[in-house]
């Protein structure tokens, strides 16, 4: 649907996982359009998108050493 409405030519995302740190990147997403603006439009509606619509939860690990599970259905 993404690509459908964007111009884009091609759309890829690559979400990780297992366990990851602070600053490591979770989500890749990229496209590729006639215009540089055209890509950047479809690699925020990509995201939003996966956002919205992909259930994705992590287990989060907090400085005080507790824990708590986040975006569980």
């Amino acid at each position: 649907a993404v690509a459908a409405g964007s111009g884009a030519v091609r759309l890829a995302a690559v979400h990780r996982t297992g366990a990851l740190r602070v600053g490591d990147l979770a989500v890749v997403v990229a496209a590729a359009a006639p215009h540089r603006g055209q890509a950047f439009d479809a690699c925020r509606d990509l995201i939003d998108t996966l956002k919205a619509q992909t259930p994705i939860w992590k287990h989060q690990s907090l400085q005080d050493g507790s824990t708590e599970w986040v975006g569980l259905p």
